[in-house]
């Protein structure tokens, strides 16, 4: 009996160990695929929008009298829906330096409604700023066009070698949590994505919601803070750096790891 005893002691110490070991390279997996993919998502959207914005209709329409802009819009409409139809952006528009919008598409049709000021957006001083060919990406925000929780990027349109206007245009954040959370649902892991003010912005457990609700634009009003435990995001980081594992608090606990990709942190975690 008392062999038996220890036996089970020494086989219980001997797979404790393998199945930690066994979590740790699964949510690590996990998290290095995703950010990944997040990587790839950015640098697809910016070099579209770089190959767009070097459409000779756009230097043509700024070069243009005003009177004649007209005739130059639909070549430059054309740009931005091929745009929208290869890549689904929710509104792409062309903004002057001295903050009107010039032209602008939501969804798949040309909008007349054009904005006389947009220079009180928080893309509009960094993009005006951004080098020619490059692409500033914006935290996110509730696009006052497309209803809904959207990532901006915008490029500079060069003329004379002077930014006269930039090209922007938003995606949808539900772009994002849907590859994020790909084949994650009903697994022993999990995998969230945090802005970097500390709001949970995708988590593979359930669904966020990202449409406009009521009149509010404030994270807060549509994102939670993220915690694990009664753990602060903090101490959960904390606890991933010294590879300490992090209890649920429901009798479950997790070996975690995190990834910084641009304006987000994400974190994945495993039954450990």
């Amino acid at each position: 009996m008392i062999k038996l005893i220890n036996s089970s002691i020494i086989l219980i110490a001997i797979i404790t160990p393998v199945l930690a070991l066994s979590a740790a390279p699964k949510a690590n997996s996990i998290v290095n695929k995703k950010a990944a993919i997040l990587k790839k998502m950015h640098s697809k959207a910016s070099k579209a929008l770089v190959n767009a914005a070097q459409d000779k209709s756009y230097a043509n329409f700024m070069t243009a009298d005003k009177a004649k802009r007209h005739e130059h819009s639909q070549a430059i409409n054309k740009v931005s829906l091929n745009v929208q139809k290869k890549f689904h952006v929710e509104e792409m528009c062309l903004i002057d330096a001295n903050g009107p919008e010039l032209a602008r598409i939501v969804g798949r049709k040309v909008a007349t409604d054009l904005s006389p000021d947009e220079s009180g957006a928080d893309f509009f001083k960094p993009g005006f700023e951004t080098k020619p060919k490059k692409v500033f990406t914006s935290r996110l925000y509730l696009s006052p066009d497309a209803n809904k929780w959207v990532i901006a990027y915008v490029s500079p349109i060069v003329v004379e070698g002077k930014n006269k206007a930039v090209l922007h245009y938003e995606h949808g954040l539900d772009v994002y949590q849907n590859a994020l959370n790909k084949k994650l649902s009903g697994t022993d892991s999990f995998l969230v994505a945090i802005d970097n003010q500390g709001y949970l912005v995708s988590d593979s457990r359930g669904s966020i919601a990202v449409v406009k609700k009521g009149e509010s634009e404030e994270m807060g009003d549509y994102f939670q803070k993220f915690e694990l435990g009664g753990k602060s995001l903090d101490n959960i980081m904390a606890s991933i750096k010294a590879g300490k594992k992090i209890s649920d608090g429901n009798g479950k606990s997790y070996t975690g790891f995190m990834k910084k990709v641009g304006n987000w942190t994400l974190l994945a975690f495993s039954v450990a």
